[in-house]
């Protein structure tokens, strides 16, 4: 059955990349012979003809191709991994969502997608990849992008409300928000915490508005998994506790499960798909979501 339908999302990648290839000869064919024969008009004809092309022969063929490998093939691996997993690929986190937990700087771009949702261990968990970015151009009108967040973004359901927020960043982290500043309200202030474990703190800055809850959840076991996790993972991590939910923000700088249209999908690839699944269960026992601390 695997095999089958690996053969068959090969199929449609071929011929959506022969499509494309195809559009993309026409285009570049037409630039050079307008170029070569100072027949300027042939260019703007080229493009046309190439948009035209691919809008009513190609199109679809892409467009199933990635729906196969979305819908069919990778939300496959996912009930295989998580049985009771929903797999949404045009769904995500509302902006409101990850901009209420405090946690990051929210930019003025914003987009979410391949929404999962689901339980492993009892522990209720959400996750989509995130993107967030900010927009600026300077008084001479030229724009730059900075990209604040690109990656994947882990919430678990805890039985717990958690009395503060207490925000792990790990090193290299960029654009957290802190709540340090003077212009936060005092009762969110998050301030520095300091655990008596030197690996740890080397590794991670933790912020929080009550030195108790920070200490209730940063139990030995906990730091020690949580070291042990970064490095597991393809990016720099931050951690949130915020009311009854723990947010795990990995910032991999690249989006997860999209197909490749010039490659055939190999065993690297699929690797890499059953990573990105089981940095979900692996969260949920490292950090002992399941245990009564939580509850």
């Amino acid at each position: 059955m695997y095999q089958e339908q690996l053969n068959y999302l090969e199929g449609l990648r071929k011929k959506a990349k022969n499509g494309t290839l195809a559009v993309l000869f026409i285009i570049g064919g037409g630039v050079l012979i307008g170029l070569f024969s100072m027949h300027f008009l042939l260019i703007p004809v080229a493009i046309i003809a190439g948009i035209i092309v691919y809008c009513t022969v190609y199109k679809k063929s892409y467009k199933e191709y990635h729906r196969y490998f979305k819908e069919e093939f990778i939300a496959g691996l996912i009930r295989g991994m998580i049985p009771d997993a929903v797999y949404e690929p045009k769904s995500g986190f509302s902006r409101q969502l990850i901009s209420g937990t405090g946690l990051m700087m929210m930019g003025n771009i914003y987009s979410s997608e391949d929404y999962i949702r689901g339980s492993y261990d009892g522990v209720p968990f959400e996750r989509a990849d995130v993107l967030i970015q900010d927009e600026s151009t300077d008084s001479d009108g030229n724009t730059s992008t900075t990209t604040y967040f690109r990656g994947r973004w882990m919430i678990f359901e805890s039985n717990k409300n958690f009395t503060a927020d207490l925000q792990i960043i790990g090193k290299g982290f960029g654009y957290a928000r802190t709540k340090k500043g003077i212009f936060t309200r005092k009762t969110e202030r998050r301030h520095a915490v300091e655990t008596e474990d030197e690996a740890f703190n080397k590794q991670f800055k933790c912020l929080c508005q009550d030195d108790v809850e920070a200490f209730y959840l940063l139990t030995p076991g906990v730091m020690q998994s949580l070291m042990q996790l970064v490095q597991r993972l393809d990016g720099k991590v931050m951690v949130g506790f915020v009311d009854n939910r723990v947010h795990v923000a990995v910032n991999s700088g690249k989006d997860s499960l999209e197909p490749a249209l010039f490659r055939a999908f190999s065993e690297k690839d699929l690797a890499e798909v059953q990573n990105e699944i089981q940095a979900i269960t692996t969260f949920v026992k490292g950090l002992k979501l399941d245990r009564k601390i939580y509850q």
